[in-house]
């Protein structure tokens, strides 16, 4: 079964600021409490892109890898997750759009279970933590320097 979230928060703050600090992952503990550590596995960017890199991120308790699949900023993230939780197909997709005053921020994931009957408990997890990460990263935008 395929499971899918979406979660959209307004933010004052213009889309390059927000995108800036979407890929800043060493900065993710300073504006997501619930995230110990983030970092690029390897050097991040190729050829001036963060396609194909690898981010690895400690939260509460579990330590996942992250791909990144699309790096168009300030306006589209992607990325898929490939170890940590037991999911397969999963792409997370963040839009930053511009609109008067700041920007939109629309956060969807899709994923499968790897585990039967284990979806829901995921979906679960991910319905409290992804609203948390779009307001957080919104609030912290927000504080920040245009």
């Amino acid at each position: 079964m395929h499971y899918s979230i979406r979660f959209q928060r307004a933010c004052a703050a213009p889309p390059e600021v927000v995108y800036g600090l979407l890929i800043d992952v060493a900065r993710w503990p300073d504006w997501i409490p619930e995230v110990r550590s983030a970092v690029w596995e390897d050097a991040g960017i190729r050829a001036g892109t963060r396609e194909g890199a690898i981010r690895r991120i400690a939260v509460s308790g579990l330590a996942m890898r992250e791909k990144i699949l699309i790096d168009d900023g300030p306006h589209h993230h992607a990325y898929r997750i490939v170890s940590g939780i037991p999911v397969t197909d999963h792409r997370a997709d963040v839009h930053i759009d511009e609109r008067a005053g700041g920007s939109l921020i629309v956060w969807r994931a899709t994923f499968r279970s790897r585990i039967p009957f284990a979806g829901p408990l995921i979906w679960l997890m991910l319905r409290a933590s992804m609203p948390r990460m779009a307001t957080a990263l919104a609030k912290a935008a927000e504080r920040r320097p245009g």
